[in-house]
């Protein structure tokens, strides 16, 4: 009995494996579209000891039957019998595109001939085809180049737009007004009338000089000034004349006017914008910034500065 039992057995075996010899290798499935970055598990049915292979592992490589997706392109996943039985999958590796973009701001104001950036981040962070574009509505009111420069060219409003590969875009309205009349490098309050007086003589105070005693910065030694005593007296626009005429070399803004003008307010502490204008008058001994202050200026101050914008 023992026999038998053994020979069915063996009977039954040889069965299945015949009957699985006789299953013919399928991959399922057949046809694969991925993207870079993804993964996908090819089925093989009941097949034991496959081979896997790929045509381009550069592109779609596979590992027990896992493919893995490496670089836009196609590649031939093989699975292999040891009978020399085989079954194959097509697969297609697409770039991870960008599906939104954003900017750092969704409208701007900037004056005809100068410049802002404007800049783009976008999604998803791991996307592989990542060129972006830039384009203006209108190149004769602002133009921007290929690193989101925006430049104003003439008054109006325009639309600039970043745009993906794949046509994913973002777009900021831009306008563009009239670069202002030339100011002070300073920003000025609110002046009063210059003195309709003469002004007096180096040795002569104002009739009334009771705002300067409480207004005007202590006097300062060291450095180099275009007019030393500009916050202490009124100037006359004879000296101006003479020593801006008589000045050589670069001055440290756009003018040597601008920078007698530069020098009352640094007396007080004002900290410029311009860093090589802020940089100049940090390196003078005399030169305290205080952030607190509120460019109040003394009448002499005003009288001064209003007399040197005219040079």
């Amino acid at each position: 009995m023992k026999r038998f039992f053994t020979f069915l057995l063996l009977i039954l075996t040889a069965a299945a494996f015949l009957a699985a010899c006789g299953k013919p290798l399928t991959l399922d499935p057949t046809e694969l579209d991925m993207t870079i970055g993804d993964s996908a598990r090819l089925d093989a049915g009941d097949a034991v000891k496959i081979n896997w292979s790929s045509s381009d592992s550069s592109v779609a490589a596979v590992n027990g039957g896992t493919v893995i997706a490496k670089s836009a392109g196609t590649a031939i996943i093989t699975a292999s019998l040891e009978n020399g039985e085989t079954a194959s999958c097509n697969v297609t590796v697409a770039d991870k595109l960008i599906n939104v973009i954003t900017l750092d701001v969704k409208s701007a104001r900037i004056e005809t001939g100068k410049t802002i950036q404007l800049s783009a981040s976008y999604a998803p962070a791991d996307a592989t085809k990542t060129d972006l574009s830039w384009e203006s509505s209108d190149n004769s009111i602002a133009a921007v180049d290929k690193d989101g420069y925006v430049t104003g060219v003439s008054e109006g409003i325009v639309t600039i737009t970043c745009k993906s590969d794949n046509d994913v875009e973002a777009s900021c309205t831009v306008t563009v007004g009239a670069a202002p009349a030339p100011t002070f490098a300073a920003t000025l309050p609110p002046m009063t009338e210059a003195p309709t007086q003469p002004a007096p003589t180096p040795t002569e105070k104002p009739a009334d000089d009771s705002a300067d005693e409480t207004t005007a910065p202590a006097p300062v030694s060291g450095g180099s000034f275009v007019f030393a005593e500009s916050s202490a007296r009124y100037l006359t626009a004879d000296e101006i004349a003479a020593r801006l005429s008589s000045m050589s070399g670069s001055p440290v803004s756009d003018s040597f006017a601008q920078d007698a003008i530069n020098e009352i307010f640094a007396r007080h502490g004002y900290v410029f914008r311009t860093p090589s204008i802020r940089a100049y008058y940090e390196s003078q001994p005399w030169y305290s910034p205080d952030q607190s202050y509120d460019g109040t200026l003394s009448d002499v101050e005003q009288y001064n500065i209003v007399l040197l914008s005219g040079y």
